[in-house]
């Protein structure tokens, strides 16, 4: 109860700072300018995410310091600072594929060596536990988390929202399982988004911008991780709570690889993307996957956490009503053009 008034700050802080941020981009012309790519047509501030970052790992800092964190938690934590810079730079300058890449990859090889022990990954009547192997594809479904993140992060308050969710699912399953200090880093950052979150509504005022999403990727694959070596939940747990980003992106990406298109060229032709376009509106897509969020991933999460060993049935179950969805909405059709 005595750090509630941590959350109150993180909230209050990331308001006005994401308002000062505002004001700052515009004065600068930090700008998001619309293209034939885009969901938005007017240009907009960007890398608010800049904001909310260093307000997490400020408040962070406190909380190491006061004796709460973990060391090895706050270095894992802290790495991702690396990636949120390289995510402004890109914003401004925009950076090569394969120099987000590489650092995006030497970045979460480092939080991969910084945690205190790997993953393992439940199987039917198996458990392969953590090791080099392991940890390299961990790794390379970090970097895949990362970019997903930036490619979902296309129409107004949909990166936030989504972030806010999978924070307050982590937070809740940590509590229950007596690690409360993993949730109340994960309430942290779901209090420091909400800031953040009322410049992004729609019509937003504001886009977080690679700076953003990247460090909201690293950041939920950290807290992720975090959580399955405390024991709070399995990899399978973390693969259903980020259902419909995975499952959208990577179904958005096989097709246009399969079409011979760029996958890293800019493109809006993800199924959030087309249901935006469809219905007119960015809200009406964030409440439906909110809805799906709450409704139908978390319980089906919670239930992974009891029944480690089928966790594999459950992602699956959980992920066949999302895949039936990219495909009624169209994802990667080829004739679409990225979200800001």
């Amino acid at each position: 109860m005595h750090l509630i008034p941590t959350l109150l700050f993180a909230f209050f802080a990331s308001l006005l700072l994401t308002f000062c941020w505002l004001k700052l981009a515009t004065f600068s012309s930090w700008f998001d300018v619309p293209n034939q790519r885009s969901s938005h047509t007017i240009p907009t501030p960007k890398s608010g995410g800049v904001v909310f970052s260093l307000v997490y790992m400020g408040l962070s800092i406190f909380l190491f310091q006061a004796g709460y964190l973990p060391q090895s938690w706050f270095w894992v934590l802290a790495t991702g600072l690396i990636l949120m810079i390289a995510g402004f730079v890109d914003d401004l300058f925009e950076l090569a594929i394969i120099t987000r890449l590489v650092l995006q990859l030497l970045s979460i090889l480092l939080a991969l060596y910084l945690l205190p022990s790997l993953p393992a990954l439940p199987l039917p009547g198996y458990v392969i536990p953590g090791s080099l192997g392991a940890g390299l594809v961990l790794a390379a479904a970090w970097v895949w988390l990362v970019n997903l993140y930036n490619f979902m992060d296309g129409i107004d308050a949909l990166a936030a929202a989504e972030a806010i969710f999978i924070a307050l699912a982590l937070a809740g399953l940590a509590v229950l399982s007596g690690v409360p200090i993993l949730g109340f880093m994960s309430v942290l950052l779901a209090a420091t988004l909400a800031g953040f979150l009322y410049f992004n509504l729609p019509p937003a005022r504001i886009f977080m911008g690679d700076a953003g999403s990247n460090f909201l990727g690293f950041i939920l694959g950290a807290l992720g991780m975090l959580s399955v070596i405390s024991d709070v939940m399995t990899l399978w747990t973390l693969l259903i709570l980020f259902g419909i980003f995975i499952v959208d992106s990577t179904v958005t990406l096989f097709k246009r690889m399969r079409a011979g298109l760029v996958w890293y060229h800019g493109h809006r032709s993800h199924a959030y993307q087309c249901a935006a376009d469809l219905y007119g509106s960015h809200a009406r897509v964030v409440l439906g996957i909110s809805c799906i969020n709450v409704f139908w991933l978390l319980p089906l999460a919670w239930i992974s956490t009891k029944y480690g060993d089928s966790g594999i049935l459950l992602t699956l179950l959980a992920w066949l009503p999302l895949l039936m969805c990219a495909n009624k909405y169209q994802s990667g059709k080829i004739n679409g053009s990225a979200g800001h």
